[in-house]
């Protein structure tokens, strides 16, 4: 919603520095204007006409995108709410507490050694590897 809020926005701007600049397009070269600055008009001027071309051609989709976004937001809100009511309906109504009650008593599992004890009988008769 931001957006097009800034792109209409924008898009006023333009237009309005647009009609400006419309007076300079139309007129012919002045006596008084450089070549340079002649040529940097014309080329301001067509730019401006296609970007305008561009925006009429665009209008349909974006009227389009505009209408869509529109529909999907407010589903996402009726969504939203139907979600909220049943929680909150949900939460109303008394529920069954079922916890099961352990009175067992637990079983201690030893656990196994980190390290490997080797006998003592293993370790007297083994030999050194000589390298």
């Amino acid at each position: 919603m931001k957006s097009r809020i800034i792109f209409c926005a924008l898009l006023c701007l333009a237009l309005l520095n647009g009609q400006a600049r419309a007076a300079d397009c139309d007129e012919a070269k002045n006596p008084e204007d450089s070549d340079f600055k002649h040529f940097f008009k014309s080329i301001s001027c067509k730019v401006k006409q296609g970007a305008e071309d561009v925006a009429d051609a665009a209008k349909p989709y974006t009227d389009k995108i505009g209408e869509g976004a529109k529909e999907l937001g407010s589903s996402v809100v009726e969504k939203y709410k139907e979600l909220k009511h049943r929680l909150t309906d949900d939460a109303s109504t008394p529920k069954s507490t079922l916890v099961a009650q352990v009175d067992a008593p637990t079983e201690r599992v030893p656990l196994a050694p980190i390290a490997p004890t080797v006998p003592a009988e293993i370790m007297g008769n083994a030999q050194p590897i000589a390298g």
